[in-house]
């Protein structure tokens, strides 16, 4: 009746975890796969053909998930895939584990060795 607003996270840890744990035959076998990435377009799509009045986040993890190139580019891959981005405002972090924000580093990469710098500047202490 849009009286309320509403607001929807939509499947706190599975796409994150999906992306970080390919190798876990827990997580990374076709089965669950194929069962996550159908699963969250499903709901995805049937929560947006039944109402307009939903504004839709997608669980984008943490830091220490999606904090590494390879991880974040996978995720990228994982949600284009789904073809859902129309229908979703944009995405939420620390919803089901949580990472302390810490300080901020110049660039994603610097603290990697191939960086070129030590590792020891504040923003690599990782509390996790």
């Amino acid at each position: 009746d849009g009286k309320v607003p509403i607001v929807l996270v939509i499947e706190p840890d599975s796409l994150p975890n999906l992306s970080t744990n390919q190798a876990d035959p827990r997580c990374g076998n076709p089965a669950t796969a194929k069962a996550y990435r159908e699963g969250i377009a499903y709901a995805v799509k049937s929560i947006a053909e039944a109402t307009t009045a939903v504004t839709m986040y997608l669980d984008a993890g943490h830091g220490g998930w999606l904090g590494w190139k390879n991880n974040m580019e996978d995720f990228v891959r994982t949600v284009s895939g789904l073809d859902v981005a129309q229908h979703l405002r944009g995405f939420a972090t620390n919803v089901a584990g949580y990472q302390a924000l810490g300080e901020m580093c110049p660039e994603y990469d610097w603290c990697l060795p191939s960086s070129g710098h030590s590792g020891s500047d504040s923003c690599c202490y990782d509390p996790c």
